[in-house]
């Protein structure tokens, strides 16, 4: 799902020496619930806390476009109705419909089409798509999170208007059903500046939520996989082709991306774990690579909360194996980088790969949006002109692509001295991949059609030849790691 700001503006900040966001309204206002959410995930892992601010920022925008924030007050029923609304567009985008019933039998109540052709246009401004089906639980989750925020802020809201505004008690309690009359009363107070009039306003209208919904929200009924998720998911797991990796780096337009990217291919590592990686976790003379996770590097109080925050996903192991000839231009690209690019950071901090552009040069670029790191991984592939796979020719490969191109070369390609098959067992793969459940590496390290096929064909030639014995399918002619003969690095 892409969907852009329209109305509010979301900004990185800098609170206590930790990442945050602000968001500003229409007028430039920073809006004080969304501060106050932000500061409640404190704790959360970095791409958790970055989602769910995502998601915010974006329902919030979604409040402004339809008239529920930012313009008169309206009643808890415009609100809900906003709300499931919402889910809708989320879940068909600009295809949404408001008809009752099948095809030609279909029919509209009163005044829904004329809300169907509205929504349509909502989806259209904000660029609301169909939400992926993997993306509905955190979606959700975040959701839930910042209304039951609102609820709890709602009631510090009634208490702030009845000891500071001096607002009649009969006028909080009639705003559990309609909190119109309270909004009006804030407005006409002196007792607040506007920034507190703008917090009492957006949490009373957005606190009763949950409370008459008789629920928190909940993921649409009947929601299946389009044709187009499902071959997006398949497309997904589909490994990045070696063959074009050496045009990949020729459109690569630094060192650094160059370095990072060899990375992820030689050692399948995530990208957030390389993205972690310090300069004492790089062996240059053995050329090794080590992934830690951060939680085992904290030492009580002294750990600054920055570090508290970095992103890791877990792994069994912390060394990686970085296959060759990937691991040669890996640590030469390296090189190069921090030769050419790199920079001291000001803030003193370790970390490997950093931004390279004003004014953030030396910045952590473990910090940057996967918006902008896919965006540049998807750029590159685009100006190499490197084609998606046979089903889906259109397809763009994204960076994640190159941790499946590892596991599946590992299992079906990796030259072992003595066997006669190349690759390594699924249960080795899964170590090198540092999984905890081999179910996890099944999805990376697929076997090859083409490798079955091949153990068909050596089982028939032996029979042709005389062999009447059935030969083990398990030795067949020894074929060679793909697309790895004659690279060498720029």
């Amino acid at each position: 799902m892409f969907m852009a700001l329209v109305h509010v503006r979301k900004e990185e900040v800098n609170v206590h020496g930790r990442q945050s966001w602000l968001l500003r309204d229409p007028a430039g206002v920073p809006i004080s619930v969304f501060s106050e959410f932000c500061h409640k995930l404190r704790g959360l892992q970095y791409d958790t806390l970055r989602r769910y601010t995502t998601v915010v920022a974006r329902f919030i925008d979604y409040l402004y476009e339809v008239k529920v924030l930012g313009a008169v007050p309206v009643t808890r029923a415009v609100v809900n109705d906003a709300i499931d609304y919402y889910l809708e567009l989320l879940r068909s985008g600009e295809g949404i419909s408001l008809a009752v019933g099948v095809r030609e039998r279909s029919r509209y109540s009163e005044g829904d089409e004329a809300r169907e052709t509205a929504l349509r246009g909502v989806a259209r401004r904000l660029g609301i798509e169909p939400l992926a089906s993997a993306s509905w639980d955190n979606t959700i989750a975040a959701l839930n999170h910042f209304l039951r925020l609102c609820a709890l802020l709602e009631r510090e809201a009634k208490e702030m208007a009845i000891l500071r505004g001096g607002i009649d008690r009969t006028v909080i309690n009639d705003a559990e059903w309609d909190y119109r009359p309270l909004l009006e009363a804030v407005d006409g107070s002196s007792a607040f500046s506007p920034e507190e009039v703008q917090h009492l306003k957006q949490s009373t209208m957005l606190g009763g939520v949950i409370r008459f919904r008789s629920g928190e929200l909940m993921r649409p009924k009947g929601l299946r996989k389009s044709v187009r998720q499902q071959r997006q998911i398949d497309v997904d797991w589909l490994d990045f082709p070696l063959e074009h990796f050496p045009a990949l780096m020729t459109a690569v337009a630094c060192w650094r991306d160059r370095a990072l990217w060899s990375l992820l291919l030689a050692s399948g590592i995530r990208r957030s774990e390389a993205l972690n990686l310090q300069w004492c976790d790089i062996d240059f003379a053995n050329r090794q690579v080590y992934v830690l996770d951060p939680e085992l590097l904290r030492y009580g109080r002294e750990m600054p909360q920055a570090e508290r925050d970095l992103r890791f996903k877990g792994r069994t192991v912390s060394r990686t194996y970085l296959f060759l000839p990937y691991r040669n231009w890996f640590f030469e690209y390296l090189a190069r980088y921090r030769k050419e690019e790199y920079r001291l950071p000001q803030d003193g901090n370790d970390f490997v790969f950093q931004y390279l552009i004003r004014p953030h040069h030396g910045r952590p670029l473990v910090e940057a949006s996967d918006e902008t790191l896919n965006s540049a991984f998807k750029s590159a592939v685009q100006r190499a002109r490197i084609p998606g796979p046979v089903v889906a020719r259109s397809h763009i490969w994204t960076a994640h692509s190159l941790r499946h191109a590892y596991g599946v070369y590992m299992l079906n390609d990796y030259a072992v001295p003595d066997q006669h098959t190349p690759g390594l067992t699924l249960a080795e793969v899964q170590q090198l991949m540092g999984h905890k459940d081999v179910n996890s590496t099944r999805k990376y390290a697929r076997e090859r059609t083409s490798r079955l096929q091949e153990k068909l064909r050596s089982h028939d030639r032996l029979y042709i030849q005389g062999d009447k014995s059935p030969p083990c399918l398990a030795q067949p002619t020894a074929t060679l790691p793909l697309g790895t003969e004659g690279l060498t690095c720029e």
